[in-house]
This record gives C-alpha cells, sequence and structure tokens, in this order.
C-alpha cells in the first residue's frame, strides 16, 4: 500500500507491520524535509489563507501552553537535558507544532504539496 506520496507504508519484515522504533527514527530522519515542506507551503501563495490559519492557531497554542507549562509549579515531565526548564518548552512547543504541520500539509491542496515534495527532493 503505498501512502500519498508514494513511500510505502507496510514493512516486508516484521509481518508487514514496522516497529515503532523504526517508525520514529523514520521521523527523525525526515524531519528537516518536514520543516522545509511547511515553511514552503506556508509562503505558496496558492495555499488558500484558511489553510495556512490552522498552522498559525497550532503556533500561538503551541507557544501559550508551553509557556504556561513553563510558570507551573511542578513538573510533569522530569528534567532529562542539563539546561533546567528549557526543555520542557522544547518538548511542549514540539509535541503541538508537529501534529498542527502535518493537520496544515494533509489539508494543503495535493497538486501544490506534490510539487513541493518533487522540488525539495530533487536538491537531495
Amino acid at each position: 500500500m503505498q501512502s500519498r506520496y508514494g513511500a510505502t507504508m507496510r514493512s516486508p519484515f516484521f509481518g508487514g507491520k514496522t516497529p515503532r522504533t523504526f517508525q520514529f527514527l523514520r521521523f527523525l530522519y525526515h524531519l528537516p524535509n518536514f520543516v522545509k515542506l511547511t515553511w514552503r507551503l506556508f509562503w505558496d501563495p496558492r495555499v488558500p489563507v484558511h489553510r495556512k490559519a490552522i498552522l498559525v492557531i497550532f503556533c500561538m497554542l503551541a507557544i501559550v501552553l508551553s509557556v504556561a507549562y513553563f510558570y507551573l509549579p511542578f513538573d510533569a515531565i522530569p528534567d532529562f537535558l542539563p539546561i533546567g526548564r528549557g526543555d520542557d518548552l522544547l518538548i511542549g512547543i514540539f509535541l503541538i507544532l508537529v501534529p498542527g504541520a502535518w493537520l496544515f500539509i494533509k489539508f494543503c491542496p495535493e497538486d501544490i504539496v506534490n510539487e513541493h515534495v518533487d522540488q525539495i527532493s530533487k536538491r537531495h
């Protein structure tokens, strides 16, 4: 089975299912291209403004919730980086922005998304 962008969704190993570890590693590998695609689509004048509002709303939500979490007196996620509470901001923003960017890309016109995916893949 192929996804919208031509990538195979099923793994030939592990009984046809991709283990979560490999999914996460694949996500990290493609994260720079995901960011480029989101950025290019946001600044493309052919993408309707109401679709761009999805990304703006998620960005604002990520900032507000991350700052609120930063100032709360308890720490739901134990600090694992030596930068103090800065990792809380980064994790909070990341957990909200990635689904928001994914939703934004999903609602963009498919032909425009495919065009930008092709342009990004040609540069590599």
